[in-house]
């Protein structure tokens, strides 16, 4: 829905540009099932997997920040060797490679496949994603076979990690080049707050919020730094209202 007056009409975007794992695939839920070699060494506790996912997201975006031309399989690699350490184990290679090998096994969440169909009809949808070749390749061929992108913009061919502006500034630019599409014509997609939102606000692209789940804390930390003229709970809500339009 529209969170204020001056937000356009939906029907005025000719592109959707997705911020993929979070917002379409449900990472959550494809990192805890690639952490259970993991968490099977303790007593099971959601208070367990709560901190491993909390975890996760520090390393990754702390890896992205200082080695935003590594590839996306070593980052894992490299955050479940320290989850792991952290904990007191000293995983072995092959569950350390398995846990970077599963980014392309995470499933979409259950609406998305159908919700990415319908909006196909009305907008060119592309991908932007904290990703590499490899992996994309894999969630593509999988997860989203019933999926087609119109372009995929990933963070090994950028050569940076979103919120560098330099993957927004890339998106604008190839946008601009292949479909003919202006700033003002793209709506970012995406649950990331300090990924996707603050950098759209800072750089005056539109975005909408997919609230797939909520930490109270991170609200706050990103609270005037975001602005996004839409919020929905899932991208089947975000399709639905643009039927009705």
């Amino acid at each position: 829905m529209a969170l204020t007056a001056s937000a356009p009409p939906l029907t005025k975007f000719k592109l959707l540009a997705f911020d993929i794992f979070g917002t379409v695939v449900d990472e959550e839920t494809g990192i805890y099932k690639a952490l259970e070699p993991l968490l099977a060494r303790f007593p099971r506790s959601e208070r367990a997997k709560t901190s491993a996912f909390e975890a996760f997201l520090k390393l990754e975006a702390s890896i992205h920040e200082t080695h935003p031309s590594m590839r996306q399989h070593e980052v894992l690699a490299q955050i479940y060797t320290k989850i792991a350490n952290s904990w007191g184990v000293d995983p072995p290679n092959d569950e350390v490679e398995g846990f970077a090998e599963s980014m392309g096994e995470w499933p979409p969440f259950p609406d998305t496949v159908a919700a990415l169909q319908k909006l196909a009809i009305h907008y060119k949808l592309v991908a932007l994603s904290n990703c590499d070749r490899k992996a994309f390749s894999r969630t593509l061929a999988g997860p989203l076979k019933d999926v087609e992108f119109d372009a995929v913009y990933l963070a090994e061919d950028i050569g940076s990690y979103k919120p560098d502006r330099k993957n927004f500034e890339y998106l604008l630019n190839h946008a601009d080049k292949e479909f003919g599409v202006r700033k003002d014509e793209i709506l970012m997609v995406a649950h990331g707050l300090g990924s996707d939102h603050v950098t759209t606000k800072e750089m005056g692209i539109h975005s909408a919020w997919i609230q797939r789940r909520t930490f109270d804390e991170e609200e706050k930390k990103f609270k005037g730094k975001v602005g996004y003229q839409w919020k929905w709970e899932t991208l089947g809500n975000f399709a639905e209202d643009v039927e009705k339009q």
